[in-house]
């Protein structure tokens, strides 16, 4: 990416900036951040918020080279690979220190060793990886994927033949492959089994695909569907936890999907045609993408499925991989998490292609002539958001002052009392996003916000003015180490 493109790009997983030389230990952490991800560069001599160029003093940067250099090979190990560039930005200067993707994971601080001194990139903050992490970032490494690894717990009996022979019939129409004899042979070739110390097991994506209670020994391996009223969490009209194989919850979790959504019919010929507002197509590509790319080492952690009057929100465990981010999607880039899980849903139809999928999305919501979906990578985490109206996230400025739309709320700048034709005006869902975010984590930043709600950090601003006007809410503490304050309840 050219240096004019990441000065006009915000902070992210892969982008850092530094007004002046940072501490060592800040260097340290997102070198390995950096390094336990795709990569990333850590830009000197621009202000992070505001992204204005300062520059720095062109007769010590070879000093702030060999300085930032050392602490690298001081304090990180393994040590990662990278490089240093010095551009000249409008007559300042400025310094690029570009982290490659190692292949030497986990990459941790050398005197907190691994369990302790490993971190990864999240957003635009570097956090201390868990034990979890550790052991797929140890994966990484020997390029094995979670669902390859064994469930020493289950045994081959947890393995329905049953749905074997689904898999079996389903590979046969969508492939035209000949029905197979499910064998021991067969599993382990399909990698629905492997030999330990003499003893077979069933791997992570045998107990998935194929055992008919593989919560059991994966918890989180369902998909918590609800159907919501109105337009927020605060009562459900309908819920119900999907369990059974992946072939199971995807038919599943469709069926609830037509059971809690509008529909319409016309009359085309002689035939009457139902119409969901959704287009099926899309759910269920969005839906088989989460079961087949979530992270299922996450323990206890599921798919969540919600429906609300204006969208549904379908989310996974794991965020994007190290190498995507959310610009790559629809381009055809693709990087799969559980290659295992991936090659028998392609086997059965249930992936038309690697890389397409974002794409057929994009065209049945076109076609339909609805908004396009919202991809949301944030706190480790992948979140798709349907709309069947235009979702409110405009923001118009008027210069003078005066008026400020935001959010698709009319707010007068002076203080007073806001009202939306005449009535005194309510929380946007932008509001009680924020604030349900607040209530999860008092010590969410404003960056955290607006990569989790979508908006620019601008409107996060001017929403959490609202909700200080509305006293909904307070900051206690200073803006670096404090914390949020819930005053009262939404309404």
């Amino acid at each position: 990416m050219s240096i004019q493109k990441l000065l006009s790009s915000p902070e992210s997983k892969t982008l850092e900036f530094k007004e002046a030389a940072p501490s060592s230990l800040s260097i340290a952490k997102t070198t390995c951040a950096f390094a336990n991800g795709g990569g990333g560069s850590i830009i000197i001599g621009v202000r992070d918020k505001s992204r204005e160029i300062i520059g720095i003093d062109e007769l010590g940067i070879p000093d702030l080279e060999e300085k930032i250099s050392n602490m690298i090979y001081t304090l990180v190990e393994p040590t990662p690979a990278f490089n240093a560039i010095v551009y000249n930005i409008e007559g300042k200067l400025l310094l690029k220190i570009e982290i490659f993707p190692g292949s030497l994971k986990p990459y941790h601080l050398k005197n907190k060793g691994e369990l302790e001194g490993t971190y990864i990139r999240l957003g635009s903050t570097n956090r201390k990886a868990d034990l979890d992490i550790i052991e797929e970032l140890r994966r990484r490494r020997m390029n094995i994927g979670f669902d390859e690894t064994y469930v020493l717990e289950a045994s081959v009996k947890d393995i329905d033949v049953e749905n074997i022979k689904r898999y079996l019939e389903s590979r046969k129409k969508a492939r035209d492959v000949p029905v197979a004899e499910p064998d021991t042979a067969f599993l382990k070739k399909i990698k629905a089994i492997k030999q330990y110390n003499g003893d077979v097991y069933p791997t992570v994506a045998g107990i998935l695909l194929f055992s008919s209670e593989p919560e059991n020994y994966i918890p989180g391996a369902v998909v918590r569907c609800a159907r919501f009223m109105g337009n927020d969490m605060d009562e459900f009209i309908d819920q119900r936890i999907i369990t059974g194989s992946l072939f199971t919850q995807a038919e599943e979790t469709i069926a609830f999907f037509k059971k809690n959504i509008r529909r319409s019919a016309k009359i085309e010929g002689l035939y009457r045609i139902e119409e969901y507002e959704y287009p099926e197509k899309a759910i269920r590509e969005a839906l088989v993408n989460a079961l087949c790319h979530r992270d299922y080492s996450r323990m206890g952690a599921d798919i969540k499925f919600a429906i609300f009057d204006n969208r549904i929100e379908i989310t996974s465990p794991g965020g994007l991989l190290p190498n995507i981010t959310i610009e790559d999607l629809g381009t055809g880039v693709s990087e799969l998490r559980n290659r295992v899980i991936g090659k028998i849903f392609s086997e059965s139809g249930m992936i038309e292609g690697y890389g397409t999928g974002i794409l057929r999305i994009r065209k049945y919501i076109e076609e339909r002539g609805l908004v396009q979906p919202e991809f949301r990578d944030y706190e480790g985490f992948f979140k798709v958001v349907f709309y069947n109206t235009e979702p409110d996230d405009g923001e118009v400025e008027k210069v003078d002052g005066e008026v400020e739309k935001v959010d698709g709320e009319v707010e007068k700048v002076d203080g007073e009392v806001e009202k939306v034709d005449g009535e005194v005006e309510k929380l946007t869902e932008h509001q009680k996003t924020i604030l349900h975010l607040i209530k999860n984590n008092p010590s969410i930043s404003k960056k955290e916000m607006s990569e989790t709600v979508g908006i620019r950090p601008s409107s996060i601003d001017k929403n959490i003015a609202t909700l200080k006007d509305k006293q909904y809410l307070r900051r206690v503490g200073p803006a670096k180490g404090g914390h949020w304050e819930l005053i009262r309840k939404l309404d």
